[in-house]
């Protein structure tokens, strides 16, 4: 189910490594070329997509919103607990995006950006609150540290408007994740690739 998104993925970053291998300089002279148009500047996106972690057939729901320069904070879950209450194996994830590299091509912008935050690994029940270090009364939930990178492009649609793309892998670690109702490893990887609009 997965293979196809993984795929996708892998491309995204490929084309990524290949735009930061030659980048182009930026000028504001306006045009279709990468190197004479200014990047893409987003502030708030908004996007839905695919992650290896969430078992649980839901989509995964982010929110990324840009605080300063090139630092977001950027929130990816499929919305247990607040949007549906269906029991089931996701990854939910909150960290802090820092772009590092900003390429125009031939329509929008790419950006190479490196995270670090927590994510929390449910197999039952959301409880409020996350549990660090040993899951949770039910042993349905245990949070821990991630870091993750993704790739990202951002093109023009109508005005303010941008489509957004990004493909995201990263690695989260749960101590205790061994003695969760349904046993895990403390280190699980993760990838995911979502679509959206951002302004």
């Amino acid at each position: 189910m997965y293979a196809s998104g993984v795929r996708s993925l892998v491309a995204l970053l490929a084309l990524t490594g290949t735009a930061v291998a030659q980048p182009a300089p930026m000028t504001d002279t306006g045009g279709g070329d990468p190197s004479v148009h200014k990047p893409v500047e987003n502030r708030v996106n908004f996007r839905f997509g695919k992650a290896s972690s969430d078992l649980d057939g839901r989509p995964s729901v982010c929110l990324d919103v840009r605080i300063v320069g090139g630092f977001s904070v950027e929130s990816c879950g499929t919305g247990q607990g607040i949007i549906h209450n269906d029991e089931g194996q996701e990854m939910m994830h909150v960290r802090a995006n820092y772009s590092l590299v900003d390429v125009p091509v031939w329509i929008g912008t790419l950006h190479w950006r490196g995270g670090l935050g927590f994510s929390e690994l449910q197999v039952g029940k959301d409880n409020p609150g996350f549990s660090f270090g040993s899951p949770d009364s039910d042993k349905g939930s245990v949070a821990g540290p991630e870091a993750a990178t993704s790739a990202q492009w951002f093109a023009p649609l109508y005005k303010d408007l941008d489509f957004v793309l990004t493909g995201t892998v990263g690695m989260a670690y749960f101590a205790g994740a061994s003695e969760l109702s349904t046993a895990k490893s403390d280190l699980q990887g993760f990838a995911s690739i979502e679509a959206g609009i951002g302004w």
